[in-house]
């Protein structure tokens, strides 16, 4: 075997070992991407439960829910309390929507926040929190808030507690059991 030969030999074992590493680098572009998309759903995730424990706060519960019945007896501090909440969940749902434009938020998960942001603007609270907090949101998001806002209607909003309650019996009811009393909790 020449010098020649040997060259020859090891540009190809050089060659193949190129292709095997251009193939590596894929795979690790590829799983990078993946891990890169779940750190921004876990992100999604906590901000979402962060926003809902805070709503377990006894002082913003309370306040949510007098701005849900419009009472007329909220003190400017309410107010603020109340479209601080909102507009905190607008730029929490602004940021999901910027990652679902750059793609690195998928569709169901945007779909999720899509149909979460919907039932959120058929309250009459939250829509008057969207129509004070929207000169501060960046105009693609706010021109797509604008249309759902167009799209959704107001509606009363709807009672935690009664539908909670609903959900219970009949749970109950479908085991077999019978609702506890009062006396018996």
């Amino acid at each position: 075997m020449t010098l020649s030969d040997l060259a020859s030999i090891g540009a190809f074992v050089s060659g193949i070992a190129v292709v095997f590493s251009f193939l590596f680098l894929a795979m690790q572009l590829r799983q990078s991407n993946r891990n890169q998309k779940s750190l921004m759903q876990q992100g999604r995730s906590q901000r979402t439960v962060d926003l809902l424990m805070r709503m377990t706060d006894p002082r913003l519960n309370d306040v949510l829910l007098r701005a849900f019945r419009a009472d007329p007896m909220m003190s400017e501090a309410d107010h603020f309390a109340f479209y601080s909440f909102a507009a905190g969940l607008f730029w929490n749902y602004e940021d999901s929507f910027l990652q679902f434009k750059a793609g690195t938020l998928d569709t169901k998960s945007w779909s999720s926040d899509v149909s979460t942001l919907k039932q959120l603007l058929s309250n009459p609270a939250y829509r008057a929190a969207w129509r004070a907090a929207r000169g501060g949101i960046g105009e693609a998001f706010r021109d797509f808030m604008d249309l759902l806002v167009r799209e959704v209607k107001g509606a009363p909003p709807r009672s935690i507690a009664a539908v909670m309650g609903q959900y219970l019996s009949e749970e109950m009811k479908n085991a077999g059991l019978s609702a506890p009393s009062a006396q018996s909790i």
